[in-house]
């Protein structure tokens, strides 16, 4: 006849047998934290690089653009500069003519000019780009009724001539009755004609 085994014996048995089962699954528990703490910092990493790339991709995308519109501006005022003939070499025979017919159908009392040779306008009082600037001073010796006879005369010719017309010098003195006619006032200028070449 078997004698049965003492109860003592059986609880520590089934005891250690539940300890050995908890501790396993506290570290399994443990293995699967640290596995899902270790995923969620690599998705972490994972969004954060996304971001990054995204607004890396934004920001050349933006400046794709703005170069697209630098691109289409630039287009824009070189058809702009060729239409007024900007370009094209100095005409002084027309630009002659010009003046002559300004005088006339401005009705000015006298219009006295010396044109110099064109050269090379100093670099540093343009942003070149991609053209040479070349300049024509003009000395003018006007007399006047009033001063809207210089303004009139400037203004046709910044409509007529295929140049850039800017006013370097212009100096008006009172004249003394009849020390000219009619003439009440006489300007003494220097007017820039500027014409604009391709750089070769």
């Amino acid at each position: 006849m078997n004698t049965p085994a003492p109860a003592t014996t059986i609880n520590i048995r089934a005891l250690g047998l539940s300890l050995g089962l908890l501790v396993g699954a506290i570290l399994i528990t443990a293995a699967a934290i640290g596995w899902t703490f270790q995923q969620a910092q690599q998705t972490a990493q994972q969004h954060k690089l996304a971001l990054t790339r995204q607004s890396e991709t934004k920001a050349r995308l933006a400046r794709v653009n703005e170069d697209e519109r630098d691109i289409r501006e630039k287009i824009v005022r070189y058809q702009e500069i060729v239409q007024r003939g900007l370009t094209q070499p100095e005409q002084r025979l027309q630009w002659v003519e010009t003046l002559k017919a300004i005088k006339e159908s401005r009705r000015l009392l006298g219009l006295n000019y010396e044109i110099a040779p064109q050269r090379p306008l100093d670099p540093k009082q343009v942003t070149s780009g991609g053209y040479d600037f070349l300049v024509s001073t003009m000395k003018l010796d006007l007399p006047m009724l009033h001063e809207e006879d210089l303004l009139g005369l400037l203004s046709d010719l910044s409509s007529q001539i295929h140049a850039l017309i800017g006013v370097r010098r212009c100096q008006i003195d009172r004249l003394a009755p009849g020390t000219q006619g009619s003439a009440n006032l006489k300007a003494v200028c220097d007017i820039d004609w500027i014409k604009l070449q391709e750089k070769r």
